[in-house]
């Protein structure tokens, strides 16, 4: 497997009238693949929003490996890294090089994972003879254009937020109040409705709060005043804050800014956040992600399924996870039942290097 490989040329982006006719078009005529290779050793190509090392980008392609179960494909991957390439331009030169790489290697299948991917590149193959395959996808395929598109199938990324929410108020006693603070990333508008949607089926919780910000500094500023409306945080966008410079400050680092800053008890949905000091969540599983995208894949390649006639759906397995270290930071309670359900983190990440 490959990571990366040097930027080619600008990709060749289809004018949007043509990519519109053509999704139109598809859904009226078959899917034909491209000739078919042996499908022992299919070419897959796999554009990530993300970059690696990093568990939930690793994680997807971890699965998608092991359910897909042709040990000869060979899988190229091209890291869009939108986390540190985050300005419209930035993205945009990310997605040409990135397409660049795909038309270069002539895959069998596209396998993109997360939202940007969807934008940046799979979106301008829609209508083509290229199979595509999503994962982690947190808005609704209509808003990539997916609908009706007989070359598109893939996995919905869907929130646990009621389960993630009767956990916390298993952990905080008489939580009542949670504000949740984002970036202004566009694809957690959708999550931000779903999540709204869970609390509002949760006993004795006051509807959500939402407070969206830019900067790491009024993020900062957020946490800081939550106490006087707030019993607990959920953190959903903080990929894209940026400092006084201008740069887009690793999650990490603003994830450690809140362990050592804030008394208020959080939560969010993605067992990374967890090993990096957010005190619980029952999590969307990243492996379950990759897994559901790999059997889709599977079944294109080897069996031979028009992508139009596999469902795009979301994985249901969550896994509540605790970090233990931080409960005991703010003085909370684990039960012994909480703990033997739960996967348990017993520190924080940065404490490892």
């Amino acid at each position: 497997m490959s990571l990366d490989p040097p930027p080619g040329p600008a990709g060749r982006a289809t004018p949007r009238r043509l990519l519109l006719g053509a999704a139109a078009a598809v859904a009226l005529a078959p899917f034909v693949p491209r000739t078919a290779r042996a499908t022992t050793a299919p070419r897959i190509a796999h554009v990530m929003s993300f970059d690696s090392p990093w568990r939930w980008t690793d994680g997807q392609l971890k699965g998608f490996r092991e359910a897909l179960g042709l040990p000869a494909a060979e899988i190229r991957v091209f890291q869009l890294d939108v986390k540190r390439h985050a300005s419209d331009a930035a993205k945009a030169e990310r997605g040409r090089q990135a397409r660049a790489f795909v038309d270069g290697f002539a895959p069998d299948l596209l396998y993109a994972s997360d939202d940007d991917a969807q934008q940046l590149v799979s979106r301008h193959y829609l209508g083509t003879h290229l199979p595509v395959v999503f994962s982690g996808v947190n808005r609704d395929p209509a808003a990539h254009g997916f609908e009706g598109v007989a070359n598109v199938t893939g996995v919905l990324e869907r929130e646990h937020a009621a389960e993630t929410l009767r956990l916390l108020g298993e952990l905080v006693p008489r939580l009542r109040r949670v504000t949740v603070l984002s970036d202004h990333g566009a694809y957690w508008d959708a999550v931000i409705r779903r999540v709204q949607d869970g609390a509002a089926t949760v006993a004795g919780l006051a509807p959500l709060q939402v407070r969206r910000v830019q900067t790491l500094a009024d993020y900062q500023q957020a946490v800081r005043e939550a106490p006087d409306s707030a019993d607990a945080l959920l953190h959903l966008g903080i990929l894209t804050l940026a400092d006084a410079a201008g740069h887009t400050v690793p999650y990490q680092a603003v994830q450690r800014w809140v362990v050592e800053n804030s008394r208020l008890p959080d939560t969010s949905f993605w067992i990374d956040r967890i090993f990096h000091g957010t005190l619980a969540s029952v999590t969307v599983s990243e492996l379950e992600q990759g897994r559901a995208a790999g059997r889709l894949a599977r079944a294109i390649l080897v069996d031979g399924t028009p992508p139009a006639a596999l469902p795009m759906r979301a994985t249901t397995k969550g896994q509540p996870a605790i970090n233990l270290k931080r409960a005991q930071a703010l003085g909370l309670t684990v039960r012994s039942t909480q703990l033997l359900q739960s996967e348990i983190v017993r520190g924080y990440e940065w404490e490892s290097r």
